[in-house]
């Protein structure tokens, strides 16, 4: 456990400034740059931030300015000052903290910072190398700029909040609120970026991020299934209450489990890793004596070794489904951790909040920081020259008031360009080894900003997400799978079998051409290849590696196999999400392959920004599970502090009443609503005819709680026959927060998304011209630009003679060999 008192923090943001003026829709940006080194002043007005206002608070300082953990989470290593920005006064100090800053973040609503004369044209002439940084819900700009929301409103326009919950309730929310964390992390990650680009142009610019699209981009393959297959992933929209997919007539297998000491998830499926986890857990309760009676000693077992969908007998399948679930309940979460490390099992403990803290991974590797006499959550990149590190304890209210009395101008970079200015990794070399999820869209942010990235996989070992769904037109191929090409554009795709020794001397020549290397496989494969980095860098101290797996690259579950799905359990998340009366139904998808990549993006830009200064390389270990925890801390300090050992909560919310998801008229079809403030209530209480909650008692939220089932009654009844999309432009024109919950086809018709030009359609060389997500944030100079993922190994030419400069006798021998099969 890292103790602030002993540790420095030479993180490789030092000397880097930051603005932050960030409500609570943002807040999380400036904690991770804080937690990267930079110097964070945080602006709050008087009486305090919003973010301070925010529940969990410590038992009983609810009214305390210094009492919220919420605040005590986002706030990690800032400095506070207080400015009233209505006064005259107090924009003259915002502007004196602008003049010699970085970063500015802010989160008001558009058009308030310039009514204020503090918005990006007026500081960019004050500091033209300042990075002004915007958070809203749906953007600077559009028809729905001005559109009042909340957490819970836009897990549902941006499409996460329908995907989840059970077919026979309404959909729910992610169990601890999740769009700010999502817009924090990706404001501060493009922050970053365009630091590393000013590092070339001296000059800042305006970036405009919208929560709404940082959600759209927690939709994993959901998102590609409308313009590629026509209609909306199976079991999602109007299908949303059928039953689960059968493995044969009348047999299917659900994903969490119970066991000895609560829930597991379990991948049996029969196809790839689910089927070998089916095969190796059958055999493992056959070898540890756990088969029922009449089994035992039969040979029973002996069809997993040739598993194939459709290759077993329903009554056998039947049979397995019973001693699994037998020999689960007999085991503890941690027991059976173990045995999916040992075994290659695809099965992870559903952890709770109060379980995290004893996690023997977290605890062989360090993870948490002591704060103030805390635990948080620690690292979530373990950085090995310029680590992570917490700041210092989160400030009291204006304790860093003297900030104000001496601002003097700082050194700016210089402007060293009047033309086009270059994105912000132009020329940056990377080798790309990772597959699937986190370090491909790591990546792929590299090359959507001017890397040229080189993605290396071979027809023998392709990345596995080729074969996975959405198909264009449905019909299934390597190079037919947009789930693959969404999270791979701008990328180059190179042919390489790194199962034979020219395949590994073929990428050990890729590496020695690269800048940076990722990679994503097990713990200890490139190892085995001679490919660590003490080896790679040797003779180049300025190389910059990242590896990334669930759970780091050292501990004992190092080599632990999954996807962001057991990411999400092994966090925590999953559990938070469902009914309180039912199983945790969980997270959609992979779901932390959406907060990882995030960090990592992060972790890689200021590495190579500090690279850009002391000339020097650094290996970064992700683990996925470790960065993902940093979404649910505030739940953590509440454990931590309070013994509060939280769980789902369906539609339950400490800061909204009324805050549900209600059936309207269509197919599926529901209506999020969530109630923040008084005027927000009243506007809705006039609009649905709440007449019997028309009395002072009702207009504070925390009264409100104790009576949100009646709330809720009311005004099911009263969405239950309405248009949705009539309905939400009612309540949100009154100043009401709601969204229809999206479909992802609901997406491609959503008039801000347009507006922004979310979807880029690139022309692919297989599947043609296909939309892709697009950015988050739009960038004022230097935008990122998408061009479609490579077919597998399409570059294999290119990569070889212009990037490699191999001469044709050297081709032929690694083709000769089978390197590019």
């Amino acid at each position: 456990m890292l103790d602030t008192e002993q540790s420095p923090h030479p993180g490789p943001l030092t000397g880097t400034r930051v603005i932050d003026l960030a409500t609570a829709r943002a807040e999380l940006a400036g904690r991770i740059l804080a937690d990267f080194g930079a110097e964070v002043v945080k602006v709050e007005p008087p009486g305090g931030a919003e973010a301070r206002r925010l529940a969990p608070f410590v038992a009983g300082r609810e009214d305390d300015a210094e009492g919220s953990l919420y605040w005590a989470a986002v706030a990690l290593g800032k400095k506070s000052v207080v400015i009233d920005l209505a006064s005259g006064t107090g924009r003259d100090e915002v502007r004196r903290l602008a003049a010699a800053a970085d970063v500015l973040i802010e989160s008001f609503d558009p058009g308030v910072m310039d009514s204020y004369g503090l918005g990006y044209s007026a500081l960019r002439e004050l500091n033209p190398g300042l990075v002004y940084v915007s958070v809203t819900p749906y953007g600077q700009d559009g028809p729905w700029a001005m559109r009042p929301a909340t957490e819970l409103t836009l897990e549902a326009a941006g499409g996460l909040l329908g995907l989840q919950g059970d077919g026979d309730r309404p959909p729910v929310p992610v169990g601890y609120p999740q769009a700010a964390f999502h817009a924090g992390a990706h404001a501060a990650t493009d922050a970053i970026i365009a630091l590393n680009e000013r590092e070339r142009s001296g000059l800042g610019q305006h970036l405009d991020v919208s929560t709404e699209a940082a959600i759209v981009w927690t939709l994993m393959n959901a998102s590609g299934y409308p313009p590629n297959t026509g209609g909306d992933p199976p079991n999602t929209g109007e299908t949303r209450a059928n039953p689960p997919p059968e493995l044969a007539p009348g047999v299917s297998f659900g994903l969490v489990w119970a066991c000895k000491d609560g829930y597991v998830l379990l991948g049996v499926t029969l196809g790839g890793l689910g089927a070998r986890t089916l095969a190796n857990l059958v055999k493992l309760i056959e070898s540890e004596g756990m088969l029922s009676p009449g089994l035992q000693g039969t040979g029973w077992t002996a069809w997993t070794d040739a598993i194939a969908p459709g290759a077993v007998p329903a009554e056998v399948l039947v049979t397995a489904k019973e001693e699994i679930a037998r020999y689960l309940l007999a085991r503890t979460k941690e027991e059976l951790m173990v045995r999916a490390v040992e075994h290659k099992l695809l099965l992870s403990p559903v952890r709770t909040i109060d379980e995290l803290p004893g996690d023997p991974q977290l605890a062989a590797r360090e993870y948490w920081w002591e704060v103030d006499g805390r635990r948080h959550p620690g690292a979530a990149a373990k950085l090995s020259r310029t680590p992570m590190a917490p700041g210092g304890p989160p400030p009291r209210l204006g304790e860093h008031q003297s900030l104000l009395d001496d601002a003097p101008a700082r050194r700016r970079p210089s402007a060293t360009t009047d033309g086009p200015r270059s994105r912000a990794f132009e020329g940056l070399r990377v080798a790309d080894f990772a597959w699937v999820g986190v370090g491909p869209l790591i990546a792929k942010a590299l090359a959507d900003h001017g890397a040229t990235v080189v993605h290396i996989e071979s027809t023998v070992h392709p990345d596995v997400l080729r074969l996975a769904p959405p198909f264009r037109d449905g019909v299934a191929g390597l190079d037919r799978s947009q789930f693959m090409a969404n999270f791979n554009s701008s990328k180059l795709g190179l042919a390489s079998n790194l199962a034979l020794p020219e395949g590994q001397r073929l990428a050990r020549k890729v590496i020695d051409w690269a800048d940076v290397v990722l990679e994503s496989f097990t713990p200890g494969v490139l190892e085995a290849f001679g490919f660590t980095y003490g080896e790679l860098a040797r003779d180049r101290p300025e190389l910059i590696m990242l590896s990334t797996c669930l759970c780091g690259q050292t501990g004992p579950y190092a080599t632990y196999r999954g996807f962001g799905t057991q990411g999400s359990a092994l966090a925590a998340l999953h559990g938070l999400t469902g009914w309180p009366d039912r199983p945790p139904k969980g997270t959609w998808g992979a779901y932390t392959d959406f907060i990882a990549p995030r960090y990592g993006v992060a972790a890689l830009a200021a590495a190579i920004l500090e690279r850009q200064r002391s000339g020097l390389g650094q290996y970064i270990d992700l683990g996925q599970v470790e960065a993902a925890m940093h979404f649910v801390e505030p739940a953590l300090l509440d454990f931590e502090v309070n013994g509060r050992k939280r769980q789902a909560a369906g539609h339950e919310s400490e800061r909204c009443s009324p805050h549900g998801v209600y059936a309207s008229a269509g197919l599926q079809r529901y209506v999020a609503i969530a109630v923040e403030c008084t005027a927000q209530w009243w506007a809705l209480r006039d609009i649905a005819g709440l007449t019997a909650f028309a009395t002072p008692a009702f207009d504070e939220v925390r009264k409100r709680f104790a009576h949100d089932t009646r709330i809720d009654a009311a005004l099911s009844l009263w969405c239950a026959d309405q248009d949705p999309w009539a309905l939400v432009e009612r309540l949100t024109s009154a100043g009401v927060p709601a969204a229809v919950v999206a479909r992802p086809s609901d997406l491609y018709d959503d008039p801000q998304l347009a507006y922004r030009e979310f979807f880029v359609t690139c022309e692919h060389g297989v599947m043609g011209p296909t939309p892709y997500d697009g950015p988050v944030t739009r960038f004022s100079e230097t935008p990122a630009r998408l061009s479609a993922a490579p077919c597998l190994g399409e570059h294999t030419d290119y990569v070889l003679r212009e990037l490699l400069r191999l001469g044709d006798d050297e081709i032929v021998e690694y083709a000769a060999a089978g390197v590019f099969s």
